[in-house]
């Protein structure tokens, strides 16, 4: 009976490991995934306050404006 509960201990603690790793690991995608958004914000920001000359002559895609 000991063993058995020592082991469920040590199951939960092991779950319990686990779901934190899992949470940091979505923490950092989630910030890596706002990152590149605000940087991909930052680009389209360049580009309107560039003008219609700077997109014509093709320094800025199409696809961020």
């Amino acid at each position: 009976m000991l063993h058995e509960e020592q082991m469920e201990e040590k199951r939960k603690k092991d779950q319990k490991d686990i779901r934190k790793r899992i949470a940091e690991v979505e923490r950092q995608e989630a910030e890596e995934h706002e990152a590149d958004r605000e940087k991909k914000r930052e680009r389209v920001r360049r580009a309107k306050k560039a003008g219609p000359e700077a997109i014509r002559k093709g320094k800025y895609p199409m696809c961020t404006q």
